[in-house]
């Protein structure tokens, strides 16, 4: 990952389209996103559901097969170009959920999120729930519960699976163990 001046190139990123939007769009697109949640908190819900339109768009490209939720999210940094960069792992795992801990974000977006006193990253919660929803199959709810507009270290995000209810209606259970 290389920064030259205010734009980040992930990786020399391979990522053409994400939901069908060019991946620079993309990547413009989140930044312009966490600022405007910066300045006002009021942005976070519009940006939220901007993100989960787009996580869906991009759990449709890569085909219908189900995946389990970690599969799903390596999909996800994958399909962004963010690998080498954006480090996410699993603080916390049940059958009903997760606690994801996400790292680099500042490198990737080329600047640092200031200290604001509230979660910044509406938009990545979205894309993480519109994504993982679509590509689970099952119904899951993203929130931000540490984030460095917090003045945490790290973003963090409560994944909860609702494994009674999947996305298209049927239900399903959780059995095997995995999210």
């Amino acid at each position: 990952m290389s920064t030259r001046g205010r734009e980040a190139v992930c990786c020399g990123s391979a990522a053409q389209s994400l939901g069908g939007i060019a991946a620079q769009d993309f990547a413009a697109l989140d930044q312009a996103a966490v600022k405007l949640i910066c300045a006002d908190g009021r942005f976070s819900v519009p940006a939220q559901q901007m993100g989960r339109l787009l996580g869906e768009r991009i759990a449709m490209e890569r085909g219908g097969k189900s995946l389990r939720l970690d599969e799903a999210l390596s999909t996800l940094v994958s399909a962004c170009g963010c690998e080498c960069v954006l480090h996410s792992h699993f603080l916390q795992r049940t059958p009903d959920g997760a606690l994801l801990q996400i790292t680099g974000c500042t490198t990737v977006l080329g600047w640092e999120i200031p200290a604001v006193n509230r979660a910044v990253c509406g938009f990545d919660a979205g894309l993480f729930e519109g994504f993982l929803s679509s590509a689970t199959g099952k119904s899951v709810g993203v929130e931000e519960t540490a984030c460095l507009g917090l003045g945490d270290f790290s973003c963090e995000f409560k994944i909860t699976v609702d494994s009674a209810q999947a996305v298209n209606g049927e239900r399903e259970g959780v059995g095997d163990g995995n999210c």
